[in-house]
């Protein structure tokens, strides 16, 4: 509450300055690929989402997973390509989970700027909501 009584309310919906929005990079993800399902690029749940393989498979797969968003990020965002480039297999737990952290970081960015040029929209209610880019932004 401490960032309404500074004048930045959160929206719930419609578009008034300044003020918060509320984002979840997953939920934009979805958007972003036209995907039916979730995408399984957390780190953290690679053995969840491949079972069956070993660690370097699983890695390899998930870091095909990420040049996949980071391609559909870059068409969005000029110079994300270039400023994300994949880690190395080899990666530690930790180094893997900053890139993943990173990933969110401009998916959230996009749907700010989505939301700024009218092409977000808001799923929840009147005291909560989470904002999503809309479908073929």
């Amino acid at each position: 509450m401490g960032f309404a009584r500074a004048g930045y309310p959160l929206l719930t919906s419609g578009a008034s300055f300044p003020a918060l929005i509320e984002v979840y990079p997953h939920p934009a993800l979805i958007e972003l690929a036209k995907a039916n399902r979730r995408l399984p690029y957390k780190h953290a749940k690679s053995r969840k989402y491949w079972p069956g393989a070993s660690l370097i498979d699983r890695r390899h797969k998930l870091l095909s997973v990420w040049a996949g968003i980071v391609s559909l990020l870059d068409c969005r965002i000029e110079g994300v390509a270039s400023a994300l480039p994949l880690p190395d297999p080899s990666s530690r737990g930790h180094e893997l989970k900053a890139y993943e952290d990173c990933l969110d970081a401009v998916v959230c960015a996009w749907v700010g700027t989505c939301f700024l040029d009218g092409s977000a929209t808001a799923y929840g209610d009147d005291t909560s909501a989470i904002w999503v880019p809309t479908a073929g932004t």
